[in-house]
C-alpha cells in the first residue's frame, strides 16, 4: 500500500510539471519527502539568508540585479532588469523566474551562480519549489493525524518533515510534571499529583494550569528568560567585577508576570518609566532594564570610551529584546540582512545618550548614578516627619530675621560696629586660618600645620614661597597640594565657607583650585571642588557624580595673572541656591547643570581626606598657580562678610 501512494504522488507530481523544465531526479526524492507545507521563517528564510541575500539582500552594495529577497514587494514585483518577469509568483512555478534559474544547468543563468561558490542542494531546491507552489497559506494542513488546534498543525508538519511519529499520550504524572516545571520550574508535590490523579473531570488538567498560574513560582520561572534578555546580573563585569544589587528590577519584572501586567506596560515602563507623566517608584525601577549593563571600574579606562560603550550596549538589547534581531551589526555599516542602516542605529542610540553617568565607576562600591533611594514604609514616614519639622524651622527663622532688624538698626545708631572695624576677617566659627607668612601653620590652632605633599611620595615636597604685596605667598606646581588635614571635613548637612586669594596664570587650561576628596576619577568624584575648565570656573558637590550631585559653571570667564579673592560658601541644603561661589566679594553668576545631591559627600573613613589646595590624584592641578589667605568656617558666612 506505501509503495502505492508513492507512485501515485509520483505521477501526480509529474502531471503538475508537465508546463515546466523537468525536476531532476534527486530534487524529486526529496519534494516526495516534505510535508504538505513549508514554513518560511522555519524552512525558507534560512535558505535565502544563507544562498540568496548576499547578492538580493538588504546590503545596497552587493544588490544585484536590483532585486531584493528579503522584501514582499521586490520578491515578488516586476524585475527591473527583466521586463514582464518576477522572481517569485506564489503558487505559480511557471511563473517564477527564482524556479527556472535554481534548476538551471545553464551556467550562465544558473542561481546562485557558480562564481558565487554558493550552491543549493536537492533539498534546498524541493523546499524553495513547494514553498513556491504552495503560495501563502498560513497555517499547515494535516491529514494523517488528529487536530486539537492550531498549533497541532505546525507540530505535526515539522514531524513529517522530519518523517517523525507523535510518542503516545503521557500519563498524568509526567503532565503534571512538564506543566509545573513549564510554568514554575519545580516538580510538583506528592500531593498536587495525587489531587490531579483523582480528578477525573474534563478539566482537570486546566485547574492545575489556573492553579500554577496563580503561583508565586510563575512570576518567578518567567523572568529567568526576560532577565536573560535584559543582562540582569549580581556583578558589574569586567575586570574586579565586584557584586552589584540589581534585585529591587529583578523583583519587578517577577511582580510583573504575577501580576498579568499587559505587555505594552511592561515595555513603556522599562524602555522610558521615568519620563511618563507622574511616575510611580515601580515605574522608576523598571527602567534599571536599561543599566543593567557591565561597568568598568578599571583605572586606566577612557572616560568618553565607556560612557559610549554603555549607550550601544542599551541599544544593541533594545533590539534584541523588543525587535528580535541585532542591531549592533550597524555599529560599523548597515545592516547586511535586517534592514537598519549605520544612520537608523545612531539615531537609536541618541535615544539612550541622555543619561549623565560615568564611564568609569566607583571604586569604593558606591552605585553608579543616576540611583534611586529605596526608603521602607517606617522610613518614609520618618523622613515626611524630618521634613515637615524642617519647614517649621524655616518658619522660625524668618521670623527671627524679622523680630532681629530693629535691634540691627539700633546696633547700627549706636555705632557699635565700631568694636570689629579692627578684625581684618569674621572670627565667628573660624576653623582654618593659613597666612603663609612664616610657615604653613593653622593661625587658628598654632599647633596645628597644613602638610605640602605629592601622593605616592611619603616625604615632604619643597615648599616655595614668594613675595607679594599682603607679604608671601604659597607658589604651586600643579603635582603636589596643601593638605589642610582635619580642617574642612563637612558632610552634606553641615553648612561652611572657604576663602582663598588665588592668581591663576594665563598659560593653564585647567586644573583644580581646592578640593575635598580623595581624587579626580577614583570615586567618580565624592566631596566638593572648585576648578577651572574652559577659562570658567565651576563648582560640584558630590556622593558619587555626575547625577548625585551639584554642579555649577560660571557664565563669564575668570581674570587671569591677577590676584582675585575666590569663596565658596554652602548653606548645608543639598540645593544648587545654597551652594554659590563669589569672586571679589559679589557673587558670580552661574548655570546649574544639575541639582540632585540626596546622599552624603564623606567617605567616613579611618583617614578621612581634608580640605586640599593645589592638585589631586588622577588629576590636572593648580600648575603655576598662587594661593594666599586661606580661611575655613563651619557656617555659610553673610554676603556682608564675604564683601568686606
Amino acid at each position: 500500500m506505501k509503495k502505492y501512494y508513492l507512485f501515485i504522488g509520483f505521477v501526480l507530481l509529474i502531471l503538475a510539471f508537465t508546463t515546466i523544465p523537468k525536476l531532476p531526479e534527486d530534487v524529486i526524492k526529496e519534494y516526495l519527502k516534505l510535508p504538505a507545507t513549508i514554513d518560511y521563517n522555519e524552512h525558507v528564510k534560512p535558505i535565502l539568508s544563507d544562498k540568496c541575500f548576499s547578492c538580493h539582500g538588504p546590503d545596497k552594495a552587493k544588490q544585484k540585479a536590483g532585486l531584493r529577497l528579503d522584501l514582499v514587494a521586490s520578491a515578488y514585483g516586476p524585475l527591473p532588469e527583466s521586463p514582464g518577469k518576477v522572481a517569485i509568483f506564489p503558487g505559480n512555478l511557471n511563473k517564477s523566474e527564482l524556479f527556472r534559474r535554481i534548476i538551471s544547468t545553464d551556467p550562465s543563468y544558473l542561481m546562485p551562480l557558480p562564481k558565487s561558490h554558493l550552491s543549493l542542494s536537492a533539498k534546498e531546491k524541493a523546499i524553495l519549489i513547494k514553498w513556491i507552489e504552495n503560495g501563502e497559506k498560513a497555517i499547515p494542513i494535516i491529514n494523517n493525524f488528529q487536530v486539537n488546534n492550531p498549533i497541532d498543525n505546525f507540530i505535526f508538519n515539522r514531524l513529517q518533515l522530519e518523517d517523525l511519529k507523535p510518542s503516545a499520550t503521557a500519563s498524568k504524572e509526567i503532565l503534571l510534571r512538564r506543566l509545573s516545571l513549564d510554568l514554575t520550574g519545580l516538580p510538583p508535590s506528592l500531593q498536587e499529583i495525587n489531587t490531579f490523579l483523582n480528578d477525573t473531570s474534563l478539566n482537570a488538567y486546566e485547574k492545575q494550569v489556573d492553579r500554577l498560574l496563580r503561583s508565586p513560582h510563575y512570576g518567578e520561572k518567567m523572568a529567568t528568560q526576560w532577565l536573560d534578555l535584559a543582562r540582569f546580573a549580581d556583578s558589574y563585569g569586567y575586570t574586579v567585577d565586584r557584586t552589584r544589587d540589581m534585585s529591587v528590577y529583578r523583583d519587578w519584572v517577577i511582580r510583573s508576570f504575577n501580576e498579568n501586567m499587559s505587555y505594552k506596560n511592561f515595555v513603556h515602563y522599562q524602555l522610558a518609566g521615568d519620563l511618563m507623566p507622574n511616575p510611580t517608584k515601580d515605574m522608576i525601577i523598571a527602567t534599571a532594564f536599561n543599566r543593567n549593563h557591565p561597568q568598568n571600574m578599571e583605572g586606566g579606562i577612557i572616560e568618553e570610551e565607556f560612557q559610549t560603550e554603555y549607550v550601544m550596549d542599551r541599544a544593541n538589547t533594545f533590539g534584541e529584546a523588543f525587535l528580535s534581531i541585532s542591531v549592533g551589526c550597524a555599529r560599523c555599516h548597515d545592516h547586511k540582512f535586517d534592514p537598519v542602516s549605520q544612520e537608523n542605529y545612531y539615531q537609536l542610540n541618541s535615544f539612550f545618550n541622555n543619561v549623565r553617568e560615568a564611564g568609569q565607576i566607583s571604586w569604593n562600591d558606591d552605585m553608579p548614578t543616576p540611583t534611586l533611594m529605596l526608603p521602607n514604609q517606617n522610613q518614609e514616614k520618618t523622613i515626611a516627619y524630618i521634613k515637615t519639622l524642617i519647614k517649621e524651622k524655616e518658619k522660625d527663622l524668618q521670623d527671627a530675621y524679622k523680630n532681629s532688624l530693629t535691634g540691627f538698626n539700633d546696633w547700627i545708631q549706636q555705632e557699635k560696629y565700631t568694636s570689629i572695624s579692627s578684625k581684618s576677617i569674621p572670627n565667628n566659627n573660624l576653623q582654618g586660618y593659613y597666612t603663609f607668612e612664616d610657615s604653613l601653620k593653622n593661625l587658628v590652632n598654632n599647633s596645628k600645620s597644613a602638610h605640602f605633599k605629592r601622593d605616592g611620595n611619603s616625604n615632604s615636597e619643597p615648599i616655595v614661597f614668594e613675595k607679594n604685596a599682603s607679604g608671601q605667598c604659597l607658589v604651586l606646581n600643579g603635582d603636589a597640594y596643601l593638605d589642610l588635614k582635619e580642617v574642612g571635613i563637612f558632610r552634606k548637612s553641615d553648612p561652611f565657607s572657604i576663602g582663598v586669594w588665588v592668581n591663576i596664570p594665563k598659560e593653564l587650561k585647567e586644573g583644580v583650585i581646592f578640593h575635598k576628596s580623595n581624587a579626580e576619577r577614583l570615586y567618580n568624584f565624592k566631596g566638593y571642588n572648585v576648578y577651572l575648565k574652559n577659562n570658567k570656573l565651576e563648582i560640584t558637590m558630590a556622593h558619587t557624580a555626575p547625577s548625585n550631585a551639584i554642579t555649577k559653571i560660571a557664565t563669564t570667564e575668570v581674570p587671569r595673572n591677577k590676584w582675585i579673592q575666590l569663596t565658596l560658601t554652602y548653606d548645608g541644603s543639598a540645593t544648587a541656591n545654597g551652594f554659590n561661589l563669589y569672586i571679589d566679594g559679589s557673587p558670580l553668576v552661574m548655570e546649574t547643570v544639575i541639582d540632585q545631591l540626596y546622599k552624603d559627600i564623606l567617605f567616613f573613613s579611618k583617614d578621612e581626606p581634608a580640605l586640599q589646595f593645589g592638585g589631586w590624584n588622577r588629576g590636572l592641578g593648580f600648575k603655576a598657580g598662587k594661593i594666599d589667605d586661606i580661611v575655613v568656617y563651619n557656617r555659610a558666612l553673610t554676603n556682608f562678610e564675604i564683601k568686606v
